[in-house]
């Protein structure tokens, strides 16, 4: 059986609806079960915003965990509010430019995903390379698939190209 869960924990603003929205549409193109559960603050930017995914070759019982196995952390308060959702030695992927955690009791990856992005032309797709970590640890879907997810949802081809070059330093990120 092939399932994953993933709890993307940001603000509002730094794009971590988009790239659960993208993982799990995704998904759904490679023939999976898939929960995609958004929730956000009421805050135009700034505010609370996180997604739990669940991706599973079977049924899917519930949409909604008390505690996953995979987090991507995007802000320190994400961090701070949403540290216990994730299960002792679950993989943690966090944006090391600007989130600092105690890495010992997880799977820790620390991607400086803000500097990579800026150092790329564009704060903007710190996201896309956070979920290119993520999908090397854990191959739920192809990389293809996610490219072409991409270039389907953007609003335009430079961002799309963008965040697949993204994704891309992500997935080769050691």
């Amino acid at each position: 059986m092939r399932e994953v869960d993933v709890f993307i924990a940001g603000i509002g603003g730094q794009g971590s609806l988009l790239i659960g929205q993208t993982l799990a549409e995704a998904a759904i193109r490679e023939g999976l079960n898939t929960t995609w559960v958004p929730i956000y603050g009421v805050e135009k930017r700034g505010g609370d915003a996180t997604v739990t995914l669940i991706i599973s070759e079977d049924e899917i019982g519930s949409p909604l965990l008390a505690q996953v196995n995979n987090m991507i952390v995007m802000h320190q308060r994400a961090w701070e509010k949403h540290r216990g959702r994730i299960k002792k030695g679950g993989l943690l992927i966090v944006n090391s430019s600007i989130v600092e955690v105690d890495p010992e009791d997880y799977e820790a990856l620390l991607v400086p995903a803000t500097d990579m992005a800026i150092s790329m032309g564009s704060e903007r797709v710190a996201n896309f390379i956070l979920l290119g970590v993520f999908l090397k640890r854990r191959p739920i879907v192809p990389l293809e698939t996610l490219k072409e997810v991409i270039k389907t949802g953007s609003k335009s081809e430079k961002m799309a190209q963008m965040n697949i070059k993204a994704l891309e330093r992500g997935y080769m990120y050691e």
